[in-house]
Order: structure tokens, then C-alpha cells, then sequence
């Protein structure tokens, strides 16, 4: 529980809301937020005679005028008897400035933090002053989320001030912080960092007490965000893990895409899972990693189909599972340690040899995808120093995954591949 309870209050042309506002809180310091000059707010606060006292008239049927109110009324520290060390006032020459109010509360928000530290509660009350005042103090508040927002409801005798019977209420913030948060979570998603979202949604659990409901639809969005996350990560077991506690129908498409991935022939989803992954790089302007990813989805193609068709392991070639007419000049590729390894290039060219259809392809793309492959090498997080560019990537995106498409075309090939939810996260 907070040790010291502060009161920062804007003061208007009524001093009843402010005084009701102050007994009702009874705060160990106030700062009052005023307008300065002879004529500002300032002087209802401390000012000499009946600075509190109503001034104004109206003319009455006998054709006199007569004060609305008590034209009495002593300045508000007298009435609440509050002695100088318990209060400040915070001046603005400029009420309706809304910058200059605001730059105003932010120096009220150092001093709080120099004299009074993390352990107190701040009360933010905009009953008065001007509307800009108000909306400074309130825009304030709701960028403090530890501060309490404050508004005095009662009658009002005219439409100029809220005068007496009037009391403090604290309003509800959570609504618009909530969507002050939602508007953060949506512009991560929509980049795909997933991580970036979660840790926002997180912020919202530890700051706020959310009803039940809001809470689950919180704590659900934040495991799916925890699944893409390790999903992107290629951390697919986790990833399904994941997904199969959250359940419901909007996540099953992906559970049916990650158990493909996960088998133990998924090579072919393995490469489809890479293009996504390198899409989501490039909505992020990765593009080094984007064509990195690209680049061994292609060479992940040729290993798939030597595997699976020809039963050929790229990282030790057995030279028996090659026909023998080919044995002499693979052989020749061996190592120092006698191990055959085919690295991308030497790999199509072996599914060429074997007169593999994906071979055939590979012989109608291989400039494309050679050109495609230079850039590659030329980046940065290759061979080169070169970072790449959107243009960059569109190009190698084009002939890399169209000859990718090609194959998968010949083969009649079809993947589950789908691409990771952005905003329609929240609604999963």
C-alpha cells in the first residue's frame, strides 16, 4: 500500500469541486494546477479577501441585481486549512495551451518522483480549469497508469460551473489504455514480431486487473503469440505444443500445418515453411535474412527429392546408391576423410545425371536461379559485405520461388503451408 497519497487538482473559476474533491481525498500533498496573473485561478487557491466568493449577478423581477451566490467565500487553503508545506502551486500563463499544460505536468510528474519516490498514490482530479487544463491533466494520467483519474459529478445549477453537492469519483482507464495497448499489439502483428506482441500483452496482465473475460481473451492471444514466436524460430515441437492447448477451430489449419511439418517425410512442407519464413523477413525489412531463408529452401529441394526418390543422403553420398556409370565421377568429389558431401549446384547436377525430372527443371532455371544465388552470395550474411534491398529480394524471390513452384507443379506437390495471422491474432 502506497505510504503518501498526492492530490494534483486543476483549479477553474469554482472553488466548491475543488475543496469537496480535497476533503474527500484528504491527501498528505496537493498540487494545484491554475492559471497565473491577477486574474488566473491562482488567486482562489491563497489569494487575500473572498477570492472564492461569487461574484457574478442577475437581475431579479424587482429590477435589482442580486449575487447568484454567496458573494463570501474565504480562498480554498484557508477553507481546507492546509498549511504552505502541504501544497504547491503549479502556474500556467497560457491556460489554454495544451502543450504548455501539459509540459506544466510534467515537471508535477518529476517532482513527485524526486520527493516522494515509487511508493505513492497519485490522484489526477480535472474538475476545473480550462478545457485544455482538463485534457492536459487527463492525457497525463492516462500516460501514468499508476495515477488515478478523478472527475467531481454533480448537479449544475447553469452551464458555467459545477457549484456544491458535488463529489470525486474515479474513472475507469482501463478501456482506453486497453486500446492504446491494442493499437500497439496491431501494428506488431501486422510486422509478424510476434515476440514484440506478446511482451505488450504482458504489460497489460502485470499492470491491470482485467474482468475475467478480457483476462482469458489477454492470456490467449499472449499463447498464441509465445507459438508463432517459436514457430518462426523453427521450433516447430514447441510451436505444435502450443497451438494444441490453445485449440478452437480458428488455430486448427495451423496444427494441421505444423504436424506436416513435423513428420518425419515433411520435407517438401520444410521448404514451403522456409518461404513463409522468408516473407515474414521481408515484411520486417530483413532482407539479408529473407534471401538467406530462400536460398535453402532451393537447396533444401534437391535434398528432399535425392532422399526420398533416389534414397541419397547429400551430407555422405554412398557411392552404390549412384548408377555405376556415375560412380567414377563422384567419386572423385570424396573428401579428405572419404566422405562424398554435394553442396546446392552439385546437387541439381547429380539429379540431372540421374535424369531426375526436377533435373529437367533445374537445367531450364539454373540461370535464373544462379543469378538469384549471386546476389545471395554478395549479402552480407553470405560471402559478401553487400546489405540488400526490398528490389533485391523481390528479384530473388521471383526466380528462386518460381522455380521452386515449378517443381512442386511437375511433382504435384501441395503443401499446408499458410501464412502467420496478423491482426485476426487477436480474434483467434
Amino acid at each position: 500500500m502506497a505510504s503518501k497519497r498526492v492530490l494534483i487538482i486543476s483549479v477553474g473559476g469554482s472553488c466548491a469541486p475543488v475543496v469537496n474533491a480535497c476533503r474527500e481525498y484528504d491527501p498528505d500533498y496537493i498540487y494545484f494546477f491554475c492559471s497565473g496573473g491577477p486574474k488566473g485561478s491562482t488567486v482562489t487557491v491563497d489569494g487575500p479577501g473572498d477570492p472564492c466568493g461569487e461574484s457574478r449577478k442577475v437581475q431579479c423581477e424587482c429590477g435589482k441585481m442580486v449575487p447568484l451566490g454567496n458573494p463570501k467565500g474565504k480562498a480554498i487553503v484557508y477553507q481546507l486549512g492546509l498549511e504552505k508545506e502541504c501544497y504547491e502551486k503549479i502556474e500556467v500563463d497560457e491556460p489554454d495551451d495544451l502543450k504548455g499544460c501539459f509540459d506544466a505536468l510534467s515537471v508535477v510528474e518529476k517532482k513527485i518522483a524526486e520527493r516522494f519516490g515509487d511508493e505513492v498514490e497519485v490522484i489526477a482530479n480535472y474538475t476545473g480549469g480550462t478545457k485544455s487544463m482538463s485534457a492536459a491533466l487527463v492525457l497525463k494520467a492516462i500516460q501514468n497508469e499508476d495515477w488515478k483519474l478523478s472527475l467531481n459529478k454533480g448537479i449544475r445549477k447553469d452551464l458555467i460551473k459545477v457549484h456544491c453537492g458535488d463529489v470525486p469519483v474515479l474513472e475507469d482507464k482501463l478501456g482506453i489504455y486497453l486500446e492504446n495497448y491494442i493499437d500497439q499489439i496491431k501494428i506488431f502483428l501486422q510486422r509478424h514480431d510476434y515476440s514484440a506482441a506478446d511482451n505488450t500483452l504482458s504489460e497489460i496482465t502485470k499492470k491491470h486487473s482485467l474482468p475475467s473475460d478480457e483476462q482469458r481473451r489477454v492470456l490467449r492471444a499472449r499463447r498464441l503469440c509465445q507459438a508463432f514466436h517459436a514457430w518462426d524460430l523453427f521450433n516447430h515441437e514447441a510451436a505444435l505444443e502450443m497451438l494444441r492447448i490453445v485449440g478452437g477451430e480458428s488455430v486448427s489449419k495451423y496444427i494441421l500445418a505444423l504436424v506436416a511439418i513435423t513428420k518425419e517425410n515433411g520435407g517438401y512442407e520444410q521448404v514451403q515453411d522456409l518461404i513463409l519464413n522468408a516473407e515474414r523477413r521481408a515484411v520486417q525489412e530483413r532482407y539479408d535474412d529473407a534471401v538467406a531463408r530462400l536460398y535453402r529452401a532451393v537447396e533444401m529441394v534437391a535434398q528432399v527429392r535425392l532422399q526420398s526418390e533416389w534414397g541419397i543422403d547429400v551430407s555422405n553420398v554412398q557411392l552404390y546408391l549412384i548408377p555405376h556409370e556415375l560412380q567414377e565421377k563422384y567419386k572423385e568429389l570424396q573428401n579428405t576423410d572419404g566422405r562424398i558431401q554435394l553442396a546446392l549446384r552439385k546437387s541439381y547436377e547429380l539429379l540431372v545425371d540421374l535424369d531426375d525430372p526436377v533435373g529437367t527443371v533445374w537445367q531450364d532455371y539454373v540461370n535464373r536461379v544462379l543469378s538469384a544465388l549471386n546476389k545471395r552470395n554478395a549479402s552480407i550474411l553470405a560471402h559478401g559485405t553487400v546489405s540488400l534491398n526490398k528490389r533485391d529480394y523481390d528479384q530473388v524471390r521471383e526466380d528462386l520461388v518460381g522455380f521452386i513452384n515449378k517443381v512442386f507443379e511437375l511433382l504435384q506437390v501441395k503443401t499446408h503451408g499458410l501464412q502467420f495471422p496478423e491482426e485476426k491474432l487477436l480474434e483467434m
